[in-house]
């Protein structure tokens, strides 16, 4: 079974209007919790994630994986699990992605960052201005899904799932033009569609 078929076969992928933490509309939203809540498939995923970082940098290096929370905190410990390594993730305060709990980065120590879903790639290059600003380095970014093809990071970087999906401004989208109900995810909160 292929990480997209997980995904599928549990209900991970979902169809509506979406508002994203990037602030951009979509008619699609991958929920890949819905797969981490079983073992079994997070474990299958990471070890992918692991085969897909092993082919582009050198994992014996890697000190530690870094996620950014929540949604990719499940993700991130399972590939640190399988790796041996510490894990650490960034919470957000005061607007900006912060380690707290006494997660301290090992100076000059090489770091995974694991991410579930890349949309535009801002927080996982928050993320990696954090590390680096700590003393650290970034050898590598990975995500269980892309949402677009193209994303700007400043490490390697990649994904197992690529689906090229696309994203609106809120002043063009056509899902709110349509009056369709803006859900923000994680929330039952519907929003009014912009007009």
């Amino acid at each position: 079974m292929t990480v997209l078929e997980i995904l599928e076969k549990r209900g991970a992928i979902l169809h509506g209007h979406f508002l994203l933490a990037s602030g951009k509309h979509s008619d699609i939203y991958v929920q890949c919790q819905r797969a981490f809540v079983y073992p079994e498939d997070t474990a299958f995923i990471a070890k992918e994630l692991i085969n897909k970082a092993q082919e582009q940098c050198d994992i014996k290096n890697i000190v530690g994986v870094v996620s950014p929370a929540l949604g990719a905190v499940i993700i991130g410990y399972e590939v640190a699990r399988q790796l041996d390594k510490p894990f650490l993730f960034a919470e957000r305060e005061g607007g900006k992605l912060t380690f707290r709990r006494g997660f301290e980065i090992q100076q000059n120590g090489h770091y995974l960052t694991v991410e579930d879903v890349f949309t535009t790639g801002g927080s996982t290059l928050e993320l990696i201005n954090l590390v680096e600003n700590m003393g650290g380095l970034v050898d590598y970014a990975l995500a269980v899904v892309q949402r677009q093809k193209e994303i700007a990071l400043p490490v390697p970087h990649d994904s197992l799932v690529f689906l090229n999906l696309p994203l609106y401004e809120p002043e063009n989208c056509p899902l709110c033009k349509a009056g369709i109900p803006l859900v923000k995810p994680g929330t039952k909160q519907q929003q009014k569609p912009s007009s």
